[in-house]
C-alpha cells in the first residue's frame, strides 16, 4: 500500500485507474481505505482514483491530534503531493461532514462533492439518544463514551450492526471491528467531538461547490437533518437511497457508482 507524507504524517492510500477524473475518496469514523473496496471495482477505470486512510485510522499515522482543520489540510495536502488537479470529493460519514470542511477551505480544488451519511450539521443528536449509551458505558459525555464502544469489540459489533439495512455478513463485519480497533483512541475522542459540534452550520450557505448529499432511509442519524444541511448548501442537492442504512457504498454499491458517475458527468458538461 503506498503512502505519502502529508503535514509531517504518513498518509496510506489506495491508488486506481490513470484517467484525467480524479476522485479522492474520505472514509468514516473509525474505518479505513478498504471500505471503498466495493465502490473501487465498480468505478470505470477511466477515474484516477485515490481512497486514503486518515490520520490516527488504518495503516497510516497516529500523530495524536484530529482537529478538523487539521484533516481538511491532509486532503489538501494528500492532492498537492501527488499533483491532482481538480479533483470529486466523496465522503462517506465522518468524511463527509469533513468534505463541507474542505469545501469552505479549498473550493478551487473541487469539481464536485458527495457526501454520503455524513454526519449532519444540524442539530440531531438529541440528550435522549444520548442517555442510554452514557449509561451503558459509565461515561458522563458521548465522546468518551464512544472510546468505551469502540474499544470494546463486541460493542463494535452491536453498534456497526445497527447501522445496516440487511445484517453483514460475519466477515464483513470482523473487518470492520478490526477497523475500529486499530483507530487510535484519541482520534475516537477528538473527531466525535467535532462531529457533534463542528460549527459549521451558519456557514453551510458560503459553499458554491456542486454538492449532493446522500443518505439511506434506515441510517440511524436524521435524514431529515441532513436534507437540511444540503437545503442550506447554494444548489445543494439530496438523494434518499429507500433500501439503506448508514454504509451506503457497501450495501448499494453499484447504486452508488451510477450516481457517482453521473455527477461527474453533468458537471463536466456545465
Amino acid at each position: 500500500m503506498p503512502s505519502v507524507i502529508v503535514n509531517n504524517v504518513k498518509i496510506n492510500y489506495i491508488e486506481q485507474g490513470a484517467g484525467d477524473e480524479a476522485v479522492i475518496f474520505v472514509h468514516g469514523f473509525s474505518a479505513a481505505s478498504g471500505n471503498w473496496r466495493w465502490v473501487l471495482e465498480r468505478l470505470p477505470k477511466e477515474y484516477h482514483a485515490y481512497a486514503i486512510d486518515q490520520r490516527g485510522h488504518g495503516q497510516s499515522d497516529k500523530p495524536g491530534s484530529y482537529q478538523l482543520t487539521e484533516l481538511a489540510e491532509d486532503i489538501y495536502g494528500f492532492s498537492r503531493e501527488l499533483g491532482i488537479g481538480r479533483f470529486t470529493y466523496v465522503g462517506h460519514s465522518m468524511g463527509g461532514t469533513l468534505g463541507l470542511r474542505f469545501a469552505l477551505d479549498h473550493p478551487d480544488m473541487l469539481k464536485a462533492s458527495m457526501l454520503v451519511g455524513h454526519f449532519p450539521v444540524h442539530e440531531w443528536m438529541t440528550p435522549d439518544m444520548q442517555a442510554p449509551i452514557l449509561a451503558m458505558t459509565g461515561t458522563s459525555d458521548y465522546p468518551s463514551a464512544m472510546k468505551v464502544m469502540f474499544g470494546s469489540p463486541e460493542m463494535i459489533r452491536g453498534v456497526l450492526g445497527s447501522m445496516f439495512a440487511t445484517p453483514p455478513s460475519e466477515e464483513l463485519m470482523n473487518e470492520m471491528i478490526e477497523y475500529a480497533m486499530v483507530t487510535d483512541p484519541e482520534a475516537i475522542v477528538a473527531c466525535f467531538t467535532w462531529m457533534l459540534s463542528s460549527g459549521l452550520e451558519p456557514r453551510l450557505g458560503d459553499i458554491r461547490v456542486p454538492t449532493l448529499i446522500v443518505v439511506g432511509a434506515k441510517d440511524p442519524s436524521s435524514p431529515d437533518a441532513s436534507k437540511r444541511d444540503a437545503n442550506a448548501i447554494k444548489g445543494g442537492r439530496f438523494e434518499l437511497f429507500e433500501d439503506a442504512g448508514h454504509f451506503i457504498p457497501i450495501e448499494s454499491p453499484q447504486k452508488f457508482v451510477d450516481l457517482l458517475v453521473n455527477i461527474i458527468e453533468d458537471v463536466s458538461k456545465a
